[in-house]
């Protein structure tokens, strides 16, 4: 009998995650995110406003922020 059929646990799981991942081109990092360039660039785009993070406090948190909020409005 084969075990496939077996529950794999968290860690089994997400190292099998991870390999389909960096097969499909992904590299995982690990960034910090500033709460209040990331809460501005939100507020940014419930305003309409264009994603134009350079001049901020922190602009990958400030994307990030933006992009956030964009695809949560996208997905109502």
């Amino acid at each position: 009998m084969i075990d496939d059929k077996k529950p794999k646990g968290l860690a089994e799981r997400q190292r099998l995650f991870r390999e389909r991942q960096r097969e499909l081109g992904f590299v995982q990092r690990t960034m910090w995110i500033h709460k209040q360039a990331e809460e501005d660039g939100r507020k940014a785009a419930l305003d309409g406003l264009p994603c134009e993070p350079m001049n901020t406090r922190h602009p990958l948190s400030w994307a990030a922020g933006w992009i956030d909020e964009k695809n949560m409005e996208d997905s109502d």
